[in-house]
């Protein structure tokens, strides 16, 4: 019995010790990207959402023309940031196809410009115009265009030109943030996760995880007009 006592006790020393070396070894081993992340407040609700350059995705490859999100104001925005290993943000994705084509269209025309001036969109005058723009995460155009596919959607086929040349008509634009930095920005620290922003450009709505198209249609109506 002495010695049975002796080993519990030294495994009630122990136990706590390899679990404060692992915490060590997980903090000193973290990407070192993952600090600025954590550290960079999210964007508050009522508060004007983060501007950003992004290109838009190319299904052959190259980047399409620029996206800005300051070139959507005067329309309602649903910016969902996702990624194609994402279980979840496949699970939402078709709810948020079927949005965009209901509320969809307000892309009338687009076009990329010189440095000196912004992209411009041609908004469509529906009051329940709004614009869709899906953020993926650090992928390229190839696995985009891949799970595209899978889901059947018309970008896989018809995303946005390459550079220099206009861009399609889209009800969902999908814009590729390869480097993560607008990610950071909105301290995305997990996915999917979605803003919903007003015609003023104000965060009128976020959520973190999963929707189906209940929960999309009740987030929609708070930045309808």
């Amino acid at each position: 019995m002495g010695v049975k006592r002796q080993l519990v006790n030294r495994w009630h020393v122990a136990i706590p010790s390899i679990l404060l070396l692992g915490a060590a070894w997980i903090w000193v081993s973290r990407p070192a990207n993952v600090e600025s992340t954590f550290d960079t407040p999210r964007p508050a609700l009522y508060h004007p959402a983060p501007d950003f350059t992004l290109p838009r995705f190319s299904p052959i490859g190259a980047e399409g023309n620029p996206f800005s999100l300051s070139a959507a104001k005067g329309r309602p925005v649903v910016l969902n940031f996702w990624a194609t290993w994402c279980g979840p943000c496949r699970r939402e994705f078709p709810a948020l196809q079927a949005a965009a084509a209901r509320h969809g269209g307000c892309m009338a025309a687009s076009k990329s410009v010189g440095e000196d001036q912004q992209n411009t969109i041609g908004l469509d005058q529906g009051s329940d115009c709004i614009l869709f723009i899906g953020v993926n995460q650090g992928e390229n155009a190839d696995t985009v265009t891949r799970f595209l596919n899978e889901v059947g959607s018309p970008a896989a086929r018809n995303g946005s030109s390459t550079a220099g040349q206009s861009d399609r008509t889209s009800e969902f634009e999908i814009v590729l943030d390869r480097s993560l930095e607008v990610g950071q920005r909105y301290n995305v620290q997990g996915l999917p996760l979605t803003f919903f922003i007003d015609a003023e450009g104000t965060i009128r709505g976020v959520w973190s995880g999963e929707m189906n198209s209940v929960i999309l249609a009740e987030q929609i109506a708070e930045i309808l007009p």
